[in-house]
């Protein structure tokens, strides 16, 4: 009765396959993305198991001797076969693997689902993700997919919603622009008329601005701000980043920025109860999609 230890390796195999096939055991190296030597070494530890050489060393190129050529036909078809059939196996599961689809906002899917996207693969391996970011309400309103992240109060048009976070808004800027004005972090800013003002979109209702801001706050807006607007948030972060201002941040969107060191925080903070990102789905009763929806709503109860 034939044993483990009577059988070769499937390295082994395609180290021989590969060599006699190119009558080189460099260029088979080259093939199978291995050295030399462990092609020379797989070799002969089949030769070890069938008792016998099976490669004519003694000139080059490489030749199979009679029993080796005589193997070499007999398992060439099945190695072959193991490949396509791992080939296609792979094909099939990576066909057949669970799509998610998942819209959100530029800003928040540049800062807030794209740090997480790695830890979310490891927690759902099997599950493909589809990020569809998008600045249009439209787009996003229209949209079919699994999983939208809306900003604003309820929607009251999916069959589950959830306020992910509320929405909390304060200025940050650089280490180096805050020392040029000379600020420092916790600062609250009440003068407005002399600082370099980031924005995307001054005029969008979606989002605060700092006029909307700082007359929330009581806080008395220049007439004549020195103001730079961006198409979207990555683009005020960065700018802010690079010194060129001081930008709205949003709690649960710039955080990682402060923690680096990348940007300081300073007041007031203008926070509502109600308003901010919602996740929002048609199919949260679904294992794969319901699955997906409460890892996003841990990741803001642990943060």
């Amino acid at each position: 009765m034939m044993n483990e230890q009577d059988l070769p390796t499937l390295n082994s195999l395609f180290a021989f396959e590969a060599t006699v096939r190119n009558q080189s055991m460099t260029v088979a190296a080259k093939e199978l993305d291995i050295t030399q030597p462990l092609v020379s070494q797989r070799i002969r530890a089949l030769e070890d198991t069938v008792g016998g050489v099976l490669i004519n060393r003694s000139k080059k190129p490489l030749t199979a001797t009679e029993a080796g050529s005589k193997y070499y036909y007999e398992i060439q078809a099945a190695l072959t076969s193991i490949l396509n059939a791992t080939t296609n196996t792979k094909a099939n599961l990576r066909t057949n693997n669970t799509k998610i689809s998942i819209s959100a906002y530029f800003g928040f899917a540049f800062h807030w689902l794209m740090p997480r996207l790695q830890r979310l693969q490891e927690a759902f391996p099997d599950y493909q993700f589809e990020i569809q970011p998008t600045n249009n309400l439209a787009e996003l309103n229209s949209s079919n997919a699994d999983i939208l992240f809306h900003f604003a109060n309820r929607i009251g048009k999916y069959q589950f919603e959830e306020l992910l976070f509320a929405e909390e808004v304060f200025p940050v800027c650089s280490p180096s622009f805050a020392e040029k004005m000379e600020l420092k972090a916790g600062d609250f800013l009440i003068d407005l008329r002399k600082l370099s003002l980031l924005h995307k979109d001054k005029e969008d209702p979606r989002w605060l601005n700092w006029k909307s801001w700082s007359e929330t706050l009581g806080i008395q807006p220049s007439k004549y701000p020195v103001m730079f607007c961006y198409n979207n948030y990555p683009l005020v972060v960065e700018a802010a980043i690079n010194g060129q201002g001081i930008c709205l941040g949003w709690e649960g969107l710039i955080n990682p920025f402060i923690e680096e060191g990348k940007l300081i925080e300073l007041g007031p903070r203008l926070k509502s109860t109600t308003r901010g990102y919602q996740i929002c789905s048609n199919y949260h009763s679904t294992f794969a999609i319901g699955s997906v929806i409460k890892w996003f709503i841990s990741e803001t109860r642990e943060s």
